[in-house]
C-alpha cells in the first residue's frame, strides 16, 4: 500500500481562502467606510455647538438683538463650503418678566447629505419688562 504525499494546496483550498480573504477585506471597507461618517458627524455637531453658544453669548451680552431671525448664515465659517445657517426664537416664558431664547444651528440641506442640527435654550430677562428709571 502506498502512500499518496501531498506537495501543494488543492484548488479548493485557495479558493476557500480568497473568499475568506475578500469577506474580511469587504467588511473591514465597510467599518472604516461607518467609521468615517460618524468622525464627521462628531465633528459637524461639535462645530455647531460651538456656533449655537457662541451666538446665544452674543445675546447674552447685548452684541446681537434679542428678536426672531431666520436662516441668518454665519460669516465666521471656516470652510466656505459650509453653509452654517442659525435660526433665534424669542417666546414669552410662564413666569412674567422673562424670555425663552432659542438658538438653532443648521446646515445646508442642499450641501450636505446629512445635515447636522443643533439647538440651545436659555431663559433671558426681558429687557422691555425692566425699569431702569428706578
Amino acid at each position: 500500500m502506498t502512500r499518496s504525499r501531498r506537495r501543494a494546496f488543492s484548488l479548493l483550498e485557495i479558493i476557500l481562502a480568497l473568499a475568506i480573504l475578500a469577506g474580511a477585506v469587504a467588511v473591514f471597507g465597510q467599518l472604516g467606510r461607518s467609521g468615517l461618517e460618524n468622525a464627521r458627524l462628531a465633528r459637524d455637531l461639535t462645530l455647531a455647538q460651538l456656533y449655537c453658544e457662541s451666538k446665544m453669548a452674543e445675546i447674552a451680552a447685548g452684541l446681537a438683538p434679542v428678536e426672531s431671525q431666520q436662516g441668518i448664515p454665519f460669516e465666521e465659517s471656516e470652510d466656505p463650503a459650509d453653509d452654517w445657517t442659525y435660526t433665534v426664537e424669542v417666546n414669552t416664558a410662564a413666569q412674567d418678566g422673562l424670555l425663552e431664547v432659542r438658538v438653532t444651528v443648521a446646515q445646508d440641506p442642499a450641501i450636505e447629505s446629512k445635515p447636522v442640527e443643533y439647538s440651545l435654550v436659555r431663559w433671558m430677562a426681558d429687557p422691555e419688562a425692566t425699569d431702569v428709571s428706578q
